[in-house]
């Protein structure tokens, strides 16, 4: 069965992590994870769209919950058992080259960091590489790559439209993913630009805010969107 918002069919739902389903990288409230099991069983497909690396964002979500995974901030791409890679031609000795200059973290492909050491990526990155922000934390990643990017990717393996494609977010680095979806999905905590352009916005934050738009938009209580 698929689920309806107004007009839109709605075949996927692609998600941010932190600031979204959950808040300082504890694991999704059970009742957030029984919603959107639902929602898989009645044939939304679920996309997990987060900066964090794969280990991470697992240990966080539990596996299994997600048909796909966008992980690194659009850089690596995992559907079912398949992985893959979104990276140009010359990207490992970059990586090499600015991770010198920053502290190592779990990711395989983009280096993340804090915030406040955004004057110092920008002067040390190369053509082959784009500063991204996310709230207080940045990321650099491959020319050419975020969640928007990573996300049609996905959409495409597992034969889905980005029209018929909703997503919430609540960072900088979800303005590509809100780019490419059908239906945009903004809370209460979000960055004051997302919810500009979200066609919904959750009064609660964090993962009771995406709660909140799952009731409302693909079943059970909650108003829905004029």
């Amino acid at each position: 069965m698929k689920r309806q918002v107004g007009e839109l069919r709605i075949d996927a739902l692609a998600t941010d992590l932190d600031g979204t389903l959950t808040s300082g990288g504890e694991r999704l409230k059970p009742a957030l994870v029984e919603a959107m099991r639902r929602l898989r069983a009645n044939g939304t497909k679920l996309i997990l769209a987060t900066g964090r690396c794969t280990g991470e964002a697992m240990r966080i979500t539990g596996d299994g919950l997600f048909d796909a995974t966008v992980a690194e901030n659009g850089a690596l791409l995992a559907v079912g058992a398949a992985r893959e890679r979104q990276i140009p031609d010359g990207w490992a000795e970059e990586r090499r080259r600015v991770l010198s200059r920053f502290e190592e973290g779990c990711e395989e492909v983009i280096i993340s960091s804090s915030i406040e050491n955004l004057d110092l990526a920008r002067s040390v990155v190369s053509r082959l590489a784009s500063v991204q922000v996310n709230k207080d934390r940045l990321m650099i990643v491959p020319v050419g790559v975020d969640k928007g990017t990573g996300l049609l990717a996905v959409l495409k393996t597992l034969h889905l439209a980005p029209e018929r494609t909703a997503c919430i977010g609540d960072g900088e680095n979800d303005l590509p993913m809100f780019g490419v979806s059908g239906f945009r999905i903004a809370l209460g905590n979000s960055v004051d630009e997302l919810k500009r352009r979200a066609d919904y916005v959750a009064d609660g934050s964090d993962g009771e805010g995406s709660m909140e738009a799952i009731r409302g938009l693909f079943g059970g209580s909650g108003s829905r969107p004029s």
